[in-house]
Formats: C-alpha cells, structure tokens, sequence
C-alpha cells in the first residue's frame, strides 16, 4: 500500500479511519477489544483515532510477523476467545460478527471458508490454543495458516457465511492503492 492501511480513510465516511471504524463496531460487539501493533510507535500513532476503552498492546517480540500478532493478543487477553480480523477489512458487517462469535466452541478455531480459502484474519481463536502457537514460532513460522494443522478448527461454510453476509463483503480486504481506488 506504501502507507499504513489502519489510517486510511473508510470507502463512503472519508473523516472516519479504517483502525476507528473496527474499533468501534468490535466495541459494539465484544467484552474486550484489543488492538495489536508491531511497535511503540505504531501503537502511539493509533491511539488519538481509538475510543478510550480501546486497549493497545505490541508484539511481544518485534518483527516476527503475524503469528507473533495473534499469540501477543490472545496472551493479553482476558475472555476465553478471540475475534480476530485485520485492519484492512472495512466491510466487516455486524450480523457476520455475531454469527461469528455464536459458533465459537471450546479449544476449537472457528474460521471462515471463502472461495476455498481459510480467513485466518477474521476468525475466533480460543485462547486455549497459545502452547500451539508457542510451538509453531519455536519452529520459525511466522503464518497464522501453520496453525490450522495443529488444531482442532470448525470451517464455516460460504453458504452459512451468505445467510448473515449475502456479498460477503466482509472479506474484503485493501492490500494496495488500485483496491483502494475501487471502492472509494
């Protein structure tokens, strides 16, 4: 994208950053939401676009990469599972968030399957699984994927998706400037 995807402006409300909108409908629809950054200083340029019950955490080890993203939240965390998505997703539709949160099981990643992809970044992961993750960055992966072959995952169908998310635009993702330029 060249720029931080979290401060870009949602498609349609050009005063509203994407990082703000998350934060406000996961707030909408959660116990507990966290916001994980790389470093201090990207946690410091989040914190004047965030609601103050908002909490911002870092890697615990910096640039290690996603892995370390997902295990650095659900360590800080203090509910049994998390709702994870990724900043650049500014579609999220609320009725998929709680569909999402109504399937969470015990020791289970409950994960969406679109267009025969796992959505590792908009998923529930049970805190349960941190020795999981613990074993696969001792092993030097970094991919949010390597757990799936770990542990005990729940897919969701695209047609159980569709009932909540018709479009599925919640799995729209803005990784560069011409994504960016389409739905603006």
């Amino acid at each position: 994208m060249g720029r931080d995807k979290a401060l870009l402006p949602v498609p349609g409300e050009p005063a509203l950053k994407f990082v703000t909108h998350l934060a406000r409908l996961l707030a909408a629809h959660c116990q507990e939401v966290l916001l994980v950054s790389r470093d201090q200083a990207q946690a410091h340029d989040y914190l004047s676009y965030l609601p103050p019950s908002i909490r911002v955490i870092t890697d615990l080890v910096p640039q290690v990469g996603p892995l370390m993203g997902l295990y650095s939240g659900l360590c800080a965390m203090h509910t049994s599972h998390a709702l994870v998505t990724a900043v650049d997703m500014p579609f999220l539709q609320p009725a998929l968030l709680n569909f999402l949160l109504s399937q969470a099981q015990p020791a289970t990643i409950t994960m969406p399957l679109v267009a025969g992809q796992e959505q590792v970044l908009l998923a529930i992961y049970p805190r349960s699984i941190l020795p999981l993750i613990e074993q696969r960055l001792q092993e030097g992966r970094r991919d949010p994927r390597s757990l799936l072959q770990l542990a005990r995952v729940q897919l969701l169908e695209e047609a159980q998706l569709r009932t909540v998310d018709p479009q599925l635009r919640s799995f729209i993702n803005i990784n560069t400037p011409e994504e960016f330029s389409f739905y603006r």
